[in-house]
């Protein structure tokens, strides 16, 4: 059953929202974090887009 929104399509009092995303933290060796925050800002994207477009590509390939 779909989650009942407002107007401004925020859920409704009383109704819990649904995550669509889960916050998690990572390590990484500073080199690897630099080449990243490079591509992001080349490309005008957050880090998180750039880590779940690599894990999602990654997972692809592997067949999950």
């Amino acid at each position: 059953m779909a989650e009942k929104q407002s107007q401004r399509g925020r859920p409704c009092f009383g109704s819990e929202p649904k995550p669509h995303h889960v916050k998690f933290g990572t390590n990484m060796p500073p080199d690897l974090l630099e080449r990243l925050d490079k591509y992001c800002a080349d490309d005008e994207r957050s880090r998180s887009w750039a880590i779940q477009k690599a894990v999602d590509l990654f997972l692809k390939e592997k067949g999950y």
